[in-house]
């Protein structure tokens, strides 16, 4: 059986058998079917925008008027609901802790005698914050909850005192807050999560596939073949590899922007042409990336490997999830290797706020200089399609 053998500079040998003609469905269902089927569900994951009808629980000890009105109200908001009315701390506890609800708020036994004797009870909140956004927004309901009890021990107390209602409201809510959120007034999850998680996604399939592309010429034993019919030139050979790539994810980036901002319709204040440039950018940047690794590690399993954990930490490093600012300075500046970072900078300036590229020209000549990395590692990706040959 023939073995295939790499002669790398050090002499090094590694064999395994050639395969041809394999993968080629494979082939096209990373092509296009896995991205198209990845943007779907991602996108479809969070239809609503905000998660809707949390369970909560609620430990009622005081049975009042009082209390049963606040529970009543609780299962009036929109993200959350209740699920039960427990009967002990305990009964909460163990539901909250087999997932079975995200967060319980306990009404004292004595709720209802403080409130009227113009004494403040005591009111517990529990949530499980392993679970962030559900954690989060339950405990933004039980919170606001846990103020409106507030608000009518304090007005009970304003009304045994005379005070009129007027006078309650301007002293329970002394400074009235207008607040606007800005590009996104409906919280909408998806807008905020799906604009980065499909570009990053698209940018590790990218990469997989570039690296696919050269590195099967060597499972395959045919590296000199390929640089043959290319007339020796690895410029042309890596046109010919990478450019139906970059085409073929071009157009799914492009038909992501359109799904995102018309069907979807995510809030953007950029032009089209704005979010033209930057999804052919972003695209070119992640191919880029990815050649330059393969040229800097010319193995096949190797440089796939390395694309992987680059592709992965690009989700980590955009910024996204959590503040780019508030990382070690040392991870800041490795955020500058990911590509997706420099999307995001560029995104959150020119397609989400509206500003021309010149307002962010330092992350668009990022994303440049990422396409135009292969131009450093091509004589490395030739030398590695001369140096292997078979042996018997």
């Amino acid at each position: 059986m023939k073995k295939l053998i790499q002669q790398d500079t050090a002499h090094n040998t590694y064999s395994s058998p050639p395969i041809r003609g394999r993968g080629k469905g494979v082939g096209l269902f990373l092509y296009i079917i896995a991205p198209v089927f990845v943007i779907i569900f991602f996108t479809s994951l969070m239809t609503d925008g905000l998660p809707m009808e949390l369970p909560i629980g609620v430990v009622d000890l005081d049975n009042s008027s009082t209390t049963r009105t606040l529970i009543r109200r609780v299962d009036a908001f929109q993200s959350t609901s209740v699920k039960e009315v427990y009967r002990s701390e305990a009964e909460a506890r163990e539901a909250l802790e087999k997932c079975d609800i995200y967060g319980y708020i306990v009404f004292p036994s004595d709720m209802s005698s403080k409130v009227t004797s113009m004494r403040q009870p005591a009111i517990h909140i529990y949530y499980n914050a392993a679970f962030f956004t559900a954690g989060t927004l339950a405990y933004k309901d039980l919170r606001t909850i846990a103020t409106l009890a507030k608000a009518a021990v304090g007005q009970a107390k304003l009304q045994a005192k005379g005070a009129t209602q007027q006078q309650i409201d301007t002293f329970l809510q002394p400074v009235m807050l207008d607040t606007h959120m800005i590009g996104n007034p409906w919280t909408n999850y998806n807008a905020y999560l799906s604009t980065m998680i499909i570009p990053g996604l698209i940018i590790m399939f990218v990469g997989m596939m570039s690296i696919y592309s050269l590195g099967s010429e060597f499972r395959e034993g045919r590296v000199r073949e390929t640089l043959k019919k290319s007339g020796n030139n690895i410029w042309l050979l890596l046109a010919k590899k990478l450019l139906p790539i970059a085409a073929i994810y071009i157009v799914i980036m492009l038909c992501c922007q359109l799904y995102f901002y018309t069907y979807l319709d995510f809030p953007h204040e950029g032009s089209w042409w704005v979010i033209f440039v930057l999804s052919v950018l972003m695209v070119l940047a992640a191919q880029g990336g990815a050649v330059f690794l393969f040229g800097l590690f010319p193995h096949f399993r190797m440089s796939l490997s390395i694309c992987s954990l680059w592709s992965v930490l690009n989700f980590s490093m955009s910024g996204t999830a959590y503040p780019i600012a508030s990382m070690d300075p040392m991870i800041q500046t490795m955020s500058y290797l990911f590509p997706l970072r420099h999307y995001f900078m560029a995104y959150q300036l020119n397609i989400f706020h509206g500003y021309g590229l010149e307002y962010s020209y330092l992350w668009v000549f990022g994303l440049i200089f990422f396409a135009a990395l292969p131009l450093l590692v091509a004589w490395n990706i030739k030398r590695a399609y001369e140096k292997w040959e078979y042996e018997a």
